[in-house]
Parts: C-alpha cells; sequence; structure tokens
C-alpha cells in the first residue's frame, strides 16, 4: 500500500519524530577552578556537550600551564596561539604570566566561541593596552585638538625605547604651517622626543586651485615624532617635579585592575567606617596619631595600613604598590635603581560622610617656622616620592606650583589656615587610574566633598639615603607594628626579591633610627 493510499498522514501524525524523552537530555555547561602555584584561582567556564570533547578540562591544559608558571620567561612578552582551546586555560595563564598576546581558537562552535570569551571577560588579566606602533596621517590642521592627541599617545603607546608614534602630515593650508608644526612643541613639552624622518615633494597637491603656496602643499613631512623613550619620558617628569613641585602621569593600570583595586578599597572602606578596622583617619584630625574611638562619631578620611596582612585584600594592595607601573616612575624621580628602594608607607584617602577641609600646609615644615628654618629644611633632599593614585575621579588636592623652592609668601604667612584662595593655587585633577607624585613639602590642602566618591590610594617610597628624620615620617604611622608579616604571595621573581628586600630596608632603618616622634600635630 503506498503512503498517498493511508487515511492518515504519517508525518502530520508524528509518527516519525522521536519520543521526548529518546535522546538524554544536553548536560548542563560546568565550571572548575583551576589553582595556579602561586595559590592564584582561575574560573573556568566548559560547555555541557561537546562532539570535540571541549567540556572537559584536559590534563594537558593543566600541565602546560604549570610548565609555563615554573619559567614565566617562556611566555611573557611572547605571542601565543592556542588551538584546540576550549576553556582556553593555558591562554589564560600566559595572559597572567606577560605574554604579549594570547589567542585561543577551536572548532567554530557557537556555544564554544562563547565559553571562551566568558572565560576571557571573566579573567581577572588583561593583555597591555598599549601599542609599540601608531599612526597619525594627516591630523595636524585641527590645531585645537594637538593636546588630545598628544594625551592619548601618552595614554595608549607602550612605555618602551622602540615604540614611536609617526606623525604624516601636509600644510595643505600653507599659511598655517607653523601652527600645523606647533604640535611638535606640544610632544615635546610632554616629554616625547621628535625627530623627522620622511619627506617628499610631490608632483601636483592634492587639491587643485587651493591657494597658497604650492610647494609647501605639495610637500609629505613624516616624524616619528614620538619616540616613546622610557628615558626622555621620566626625565620629563623629573624635571616637571623639581621646576612644579608636582607631576601627574595619566591612566598608569588597566580598567580590570582598577576593577579589582575598586572592589578592595570598597570593603576595606566598608569595614573601616562599621568599626571593625582601627586604623583610621578621622574626620577634626588632619595629623596623627587618630583613635578609632573618635571615628564612630565624627567619621572617617582614610583608611590606614592598607598592606597589614589583617586587612582582607592586603596581598592585592601590597601587589600594586611594589608594581613596576609605579616603581618604575620612583626610580626615575629618585634617579635611582632597586637597590635604593625603601618601602614606606600605603594608605586611602575616603570621602568623609560630611564635607572636611585640611589646612594649608607643608608636611614636614611646622607652620610657625621662619622663612630661613624653611630654606634651611627645603635645601635637604627628598629622599622619598609621594603619591596619590586615583580609583575615581578625584580634584581634591590643591597646591601652590613652586612653593616647595621657596619660603613662604607674605600673603601666605598671612592667610589663614582655611584660606579658600591663595595666589597661583592649582586644584590637581585626576582621573581614575591617574598618578600624582609631588613634594611633600609644596604647600598643599584637600578638600574632601562628601557627595563625591573618593577613593585615592596614598602612598610613599623612600630611598636608603634617607635619615632619621624620614624614618620618624613613616614609624609615626605604625608600621612597624606589622610590617614583618606583609604578604607578598601575589609577587613572582624578580618583583618578590625586590619587595622583600624593600621591607629588609625599611626594618634596618628603623632599627637605627630610635625613639620616633610626630612630625606634625593636630
Amino acid at each position: 500500500m503506498a503512503a498517498e493510499d493511508l487515511p492518515i498522514d504519517l508525518s502530520e501524525a508524528g509518527f516519525m519524530d522521536d519520543p521526548e524523552d529518546y535522546y538524554p537530555p544536553t548536560p548542563p555547561p560546568t565550571k572548575e577552578i583551576f589553582t595556579m602555584k602561586s595559590g592564584k584561582a582561575i574560573t573556568l567556564h566548559l560547555v555541557g556537550h561537546s562532539p570535540t570533547e571541549a567540556h572537559t578540562l584536559w590534563n594537558g591544559a593543566k600541565i602546560i600551564s604549570d610548565y609555563f608558571e615554573k619559567d614565566p620567561s617562556r611566555i611573557k612578552g611572547k605571542t601565543m596561539l592556542e588551538l584546540g582551546a576550549a576553556s582556553g586555560l593555558p591562554s589564560l595563564v600566559a595572559a597572567i604570566l606577560g605574554a604579549k598576546k594570547a589567542v585561543m581558537t577551536d572548532f567554530p562552535d557557537p556555544d564554544i566561541v562563547a565559553t571562551m570569551q566568558r572565560n576571557i571577560d571573566e579573567c581577572d588579566e588583561t593583555m597591555e593596552a598599549r601599542f609599540d606602533v601608531l599612526v597619525l596621517a594627516d591630523l595636524l590642521f585641527r590645531h585645537s585638538e594637538h593636546g588630545a592627541l598628544v594625551k592619548t599617545i601618552r595614554e595608549t603607546m607602550r612605555r618602551s625605547p622602540e615604540s614611536v608614534a609617526y606623525v604624516f602630515f601636509t600644510s595643505y593650508r600653507p599659511w598655517k604651517k607653523d601652527l600645523d608644526m606647533a604640535f611638535f612643541d606640544v610632544a615635546r613639552d610632554a616629554g616625547l622626543e621628535v625627530e623627522q624622518v620622511e619627506e617628499i615633494h610631490l608632483e601636483k597637491p592634492l587639491f587643485k586651485d587651493d591657494p597658497g603656496d604650492l610647494d609647501v602643499q605639495k610637500t609629505v613631512k613624516g616624524f616619528a615624532d614620538c619616540s616613546c623613550s622610557t628615558d626622555v619620558i621620566y626625565v620629563s617628569l623629573c624635571f616637571a617635579l623639581e621646576r612644579d613641585g608636582f607631576v601627574v602621569v595619566k591612566a598608569i593600570a588597566s580598567p580590570a585592575k582598577l576593577e579589582r583595586l575598586r572592589d578592595a578599597s570598597t570593603k576595606a572602606t566598608s569595614l573601616a567606617r562599621s568599626g571593625g578596622w582601627p586604623h583610621v583617619r578621622t574626620v577634626g584630625k588632619q595629623f596623627p596619631p587618630w583613635s578609632a574611638a573618635d571615628a564612630a562619631e565624627k567619621g572617617i578620611w582614610g583608611v590606614q595600613h592598607l598592606m597589614n596582612p589583617d586587612l582582607g585584600g592586603h596581598d592585592l594592595f601590597a601587589e600594586q604598590y611594589f608594581s613596576e607601573e609605579v616603581l618604575s616612575i620612583v626610580r626615575e624621580l629618585l634617579q635611582c635603581s632597586d637597590d635604593d628602594l625603601v618601602m614606606e608607607l600605603f594608605n586611602m584617602l575616603v570621602r568623609p560622610e560630611s564635607d572636611f577641609e585640611l589646612r594649608w600646609h607643608r608636611d614636614d615644615i611646622p607652620a610657625e617656622a621662619s622663612a630661613q628654618e624653611e630654606m634651611e629644611r627645603l635645601a635637604k633632599p627628598a629622599f622619598h616620592a609621594q603619591y596619590n593614585f586615583a580609583l575615581f575621579d578625584d580634584d581634591s588636592l590643591v597646591v601652590v606650583p613652586g612653593s616647595h623652592r621657596r619660603a613662604r609668601t607674605d600673603a601666605e604667612r598671612e592667610a589663614g589656615p582655611f584660606e579658600k584662595v591663595l595666589p597661583d593655587q592649582l586644584v590637581v585633577k585626576l582621573g581614575p587610574g591617574d598618578i600624582v607624585f609631588y613634594n611633600n613639602n609644596i604647600l598643599h590642602r584637600g578638600v574632601y566633598d562628601s557627595s563625591k566618591e573618593r577613593m585615592t590610594l596614598h602612598g610613599s617610597v623612600g630611598h636608603v639615603g634617607g635619615s632619621a628624620l624620614r624614618a620618624r615620617n613613616v614609624l609615626q604611622h605604625g608600621v612597624g607594628d606589622w610590617v614583618a608579616g606583609c604578604n607578598f604571595s601575589r609577587l613572582e621573581g624578580r618583583d618578590r626579591e625586590r619587595a622583600e628586600a624593600m621591607r629588609e630596608r625599611l626594618v634596618k632603618m628603623g632599627s637605627a633610627s630610635g625613639d620616633v616622634g610626630y612630625s606634625l600635630q593636630g
């Protein structure tokens, strides 16, 4: 009997369909935790099932990840392509260990691809968001944007002697060629090298019948104008610090690192506000010692001892304090090597629950000092680098540029301690990830707005040339009570050795300094 002779349509009746429970249900996605030898845990998402076996975290992926970690030089600074990645564990470990680029590939199954992307997104390490080569072609005609262009170069070009920004352009409006060339003055002022590398004379201009000098219109100039030599940048920073008493470096941390630090800082601040962390700065009192008993009534404006092993997140704060992105700047500002660095302070300045202001001051010179006493102290070298590293927008620091090189003027001496405006004062504006280094004896104050979120890491790094005077300024904060237990578990290799050595120098300095008091009161 033919199918068309049947009284019913078998396909419409569902006789050809599989029963609902004929196939077992697809297993749900899973996840596993892989713990690196350093103690860092990586959460890996896996597909529920895959004909290519991508739902399994294979031993080969684990062992090669361990292999990389045994000697990070096998992958650090290199590019890596992983075939059949599945969860992509080796690629994630490579990124954590400093690979220049790690690329995951697998079978083009949507679930596998989505899982790899999720693991990348949730991994708290990102590749360096900077570039070796930048290209700016015919962008200089908007003269008002020169500063923004240079800022972009500084924030996106990798800090390496080999990094370069190529700027090629024609002055299509010959009468404004000097304004075009002014871009390179802005670049030099920002600490970047400028070198002309090309000049081509074309047969005809790009735009026919345009007015002005035809020779200029037919000329294309090329500059490797921002060859980003680390030495050149930091010599410029050193010059700016000496000239102005402060210097701002933009965007030193990746967005992923900022998020981790914000999370740890939020928890530490909440703990301190609730009375669970006694080491705080209390509103109404500018200098140590502070009393935790006052915090409940008056509120806090700072959290002390971020690297104290009793504070949650201390290991992350230690990782940031001893990071190369900070210490590379410190070395250049102090004109020294790693062997000269001394561990000092790492605290946090936070939003008070009511508006609060600090009076005008120099950190190590009392307000009653005479002009001669000021100059005697200012003439002594500063054996440390002090900084504010902003996790959110921060415009709390107000300085008088250049005041670190002179005694106070009559107007400054006669001004009230909370004078709203002093001649030539400047508000230092930081974005998230920006850091400002400043001479602690520049005339400065803090203005804290309770309506603005603030979590700014406040640190200082010392130099072995420092004296008992510097020891007093450090040890007055009670660092000696816990420094021996400082946790460097997130640091590896040379970074960990450097941190251990910096701590040892602090302990030695403290032992030699004897009894210490407080440099300023109130």
